[in-house]
């Protein structure tokens, strides 16, 4: 940390000239997930991210729509020409999207694509979409890797739940860039980003070089840059060392070529720092140089001598930057007094969303959960039970958030589970007792603790039967439950009966003492189930919702109708409409559609058009004029198809543009400039 650091910062303008020279080309493969994970409002933000690239492609390239779950779908069985019969039947089957396809599996699709002969002089451009992350990382990666020669891939993680190493592994490996939407971050924007550098040329064979004195020499922190993008920053952190006498300036040269033609940058530096300038650029090039580590230790994992987590752990150490393998401890020293003894280590469990097995709540895929141990009990309830883990539990249309349930303690947690996430074909069976076909036994060891889980399944003439035991050093307990349906006896946890609309639950609990002690150690996860029937009905009927007058028949759900309840589709946003009604060419047409979407008759738009211009001209204006006057905290997101529409303008050599930027400003209440329209 004591020698010198130099930051540098890359923000490339690239000649108007050859950016524009293939703008117009390329193959536009979008593969989209579609696994239960995308649920409710993450399937409709794709389909609007969907419909907003679709509308922003230049007119001569390719495109096609895969998606993904268990399986995969695409719209076309090849890449198809842009127009606007092809982009009428994208946009249909988007319309139809549903995350319905199950599990998360991205490889075949991957496969599939690159299986693909690519278009002559139409370099493809990947975009891949996932909110989960896949138990084949490197294999996924791999893949992108070896076909890397013949396309780009940009990618982005939705969600907290999104690999970083699978989203950040194929973008670096594809030529590409990533992105990450979470929290509140609208995925539009960021798309659209992306576009504009999937529009841009390839920029290759990028070198960096130093030109320093013979007493100086430098150690590069950051790893190789392997792709540069007009609008985007690319950082290059380097520690010199050794001091010269006589140079005081260093030059560090940058080299590519775009499109054919080959450019040099130079920039020069000082060699003698400022005094007192802190230690931050120190750190951010030791964050650098720790997030590359980590990612060569993730791809080495299990061919590795642990040298590379030393270094890890002694530069964390050494920068004060938490790493994978470090982190801050604090130290209460109000109280004056010290510190003994060893430090005592406690496994913390950590949400993991994006690994979660499809089980609990009969959403595709996915094994029985009760036949796991308990200690794989996490993994198996899906995305729909514990959507996004870190805000909330259940999002469906039955269930409502309650609270944080990795907040909430594990009392509470049947507070936070929904009915639909103990659905009763996901609960063990049992018929007739005869004879026992399967038992398996998981037995733990933690501190003088044993725990076993068991589990006994039968089919149509056999009994199942689902039991967790815990044994502490005075307590056991058991959990069972119990259902009735005909003439066969079912024993889980819950009683059900459909015919009287009665619902009973019964725990039985043994100990030597006859006494239940919840157990404090969060990481008790059986106690849920257990527990969480006491409230079960009494969680559902506070949630019922009065019926209207005409509607106050039965109060009862039929069990076959559980998962009916659909939530209403909230109304089109003003600009995705406008943006819907666009054509493939860039133009809008006069309809009344249009005038529905700019808040006026069709009848008033005809009479304001300006005598010997054209319909499409003149709606294709007002649809600009509303974009400018109405939407420009938005236009990240319709720039790129603002543009397309005012090159198609140009095209028709249209007359009275200026008369008809002035009359649409005073139909719609806007006071755009005719140079703003890019007219």
């Amino acid at each position: 940390m004591g020698e010198p650091v130099v930051m540098v910062s890359l923000y490339p303008e690239f000649p108007q000239s050859l950016m524009s020279s293939k703008a117009s080309r390329g193959e536009f493969v979008f593969l989209m997930d579609r696994s239960g994970s995308m649920n409710y409002t993450r399937i409709r933000s794709a389909r609007d991210t969907l419909l907003l690239l679709l509308k922003s492609l230049p007119m001569g390239c390719y495109f096609n729509i895969y998606s993904f779950g268990s399986r995969y779908e695409h719209i076309f069985s090849t890449s198809v020409k842009y127009k606007q019969k092809n982009v009428k039947i994208a946009l249909t089957k988007i319309e139809q999207m549903e995350a319905d396809l199950g599990g998360t599996e991205i490889l075949e699709p991957l496969k599939h694509i690159y299986s693909q002969p690519c278009i002559p002089k139409q370099p493809r451009q990947l975009f891949v979409f996932t909110d989960g992350e896949v138990g084949n990382t490197k294999e996924v990666i791999d893949l992108v890797k070896k076909n890397s020669d013949s396309h780009r891939c940009f990618s982005f993680g939705i969600g907290e739940g999104a690999s970083s190493a699978l989203i950040n592994g194929m973008a670096k490996e594809g030529g590409g860039h990533p992105q990450f939407i979470t929290g509140t971050d609208r995925m539009q924007p960021k798309v659209m980003q992306s576009l504009r550098f999937a529009l841009q040329p390839a920029v290759v064979d990028i070198s960096v070089t130093w030109d320093l004195p013979k007493e100086v020499s430098v150690t590069v922190l950051s790893p190789p840059i392997t792709t540069l993008f007009q609008g985007q920053r690319s950082l290059i952190y380097a520690q010199l060392t050794g001091q010269s006498s006589e140079a005081a300036e260093g030059c560090v040269t940058l080299k590519y070529s775009l499109a054919g033609h080959r450019s040099k940058k130079k920039l020069h530096f000082s060699l003698r720092p400022a005094e007192d300038t802190g230690l931050t650029v120190h750190r951010l090039g030791a964050r650098t140089l720790i997030r590359s580590l980590e990612m060569e230790d993730r791809e080495l994992r299990g061919q590795q001598d642990g040298g590379v987590k030393e270094k890890v752990v002694q530069l964390s150490v050494q920068s004060g930057v938490s790493s994978c393998f470090t982190a801050f401890i604090a130290v209460n020293r109000d109280n004056g007094r010290v510190i003994q003894g060893p430090m005592k280590h406690k496994n913390i469990p950590t949400p993991m969303t994006s690994a979660i097995r499809p089980a609990l709540c009969g959403h595709a895929g996915g094994t029985d959960m009760w036949d796991d141990s308990i200690e794989d009990l996490e993994e198996d309830m899906c995305y729909n039970c514990l959507d996004e883990m870190d805000y909330g539990a259940c999002n469906n249309s039955f269930g409502s958030l309650v609270s944080d349930i990795w907040d909430d303690s594990m009392e509470d947690l049947e507070g936070d589970m929904c009915y639909d996430c103990l659905d009763e074909e996901y609960i063990n069976y049992v018929s007739s007792p005869t004879s026992i076909q399967e038992a398996s036994t998981v037995p733990q060891q933690s501190d003088g603790t044993q725990e076993a889980s068991t589990v006994t399944q039968q089919s149509e003439s056999t009994q199942e039967a689902s039991t967790v035991t815990q044994q502490s050093e005075s307590t056991q307990e058991a959990s069972t439950v119990t259902q009735q349906s005909e003439s066969t006896q079912e024993a889980s946890t819950v009683t059900q009966q459909s015919d009287s609309t009665q619902e009973a639950s019964t725990v039985t609990q043994q100990s030597e003492n006859c006494s239940y002690k919840p157990a404090k150690n969060v990481d008790n996860i059986t106690r849920v189930f257990s527990q969480m029937k006491k409230k079960l009905v009494k969680f559902w009927k506070s949630r019922e919702m009065p019926l209207e007058a005409d509607d106050a028949a039965p109060k009862s759900v039929p069990k076959n109708n559980m998962h009916s309840s659909v939530p209403e589709q909230p109304p089109r946003d003003p600009l995705l409409h406008l943006v819907s009604l666009q054509e493939a060419s860039g133009c809008w047409l006069l309809d009344p559609a249009l005038a529905a979407a700019l808040g006026k008759t069709c009848e008033k738009l005809e009479k304001s058009k300006p005598a010997l211009v054209t319909k499409e001209v003149w709606a294709t204006i007002l649809a600009l004029i509303w974009l400018h006057g109405f939407k420009m905290d938005a236009k990240d997101e319709w720039e790129l198809l603002a543009m397309k529409a005012a090159s198609w303008i140009h095209a028709q050599n249209a007359p009275r543009v200026t008369k008809c930027v002035e009359a649409g400003n005073v139909l719609l209440g806007c006071s755009v400039k005719k140079e703003a329209l890019g007219l």
